[in-house]
């Protein structure tokens, strides 16, 4: 087992009621994984995780140890004993 803390910041901070979550994962859990449990614990982020087609979304900006999970291995990366992510609306500007 490893233990990992997830931080939510913006929307999903709205949707989950919650400014952070630590939990304990089996060895290898992904991003989609984790993504998954989370819902189930927090459905309101649903939407946000999850289009009308049921389909992963990638709206949400996912990082892990600031890293952006776009740049490493997108919904398939794995996690690792300590590792911090961080979920949190998309930043743009004009």
């Amino acid at each position: 087992m490893m233990k990992i803390t997830i931080k939510f910041y913006g929307i999903a901070y709205d949707k989950t009621g919650n400014r952070e979550w630590r939990q304990e994962l089996d060895e290898k859990t992904t991003i989609k994984l984790l993504l998954e449990k989370i819902v189930t614990k927090y459905p309101a982020l649903g939407e946000l995780v999850y289009g009308r087609d049921k389909k992963m979304l990638d709206y949400l900006a996912i990082s892990i140890n600031n890293r952006d999970i776009l740049g490493l291995n997108g919904f398939n990366t794995v996690l690792h004993d300590g590792d911090m992510v961080f979920i949190m609306p998309p930043i743009g500007g004009g």
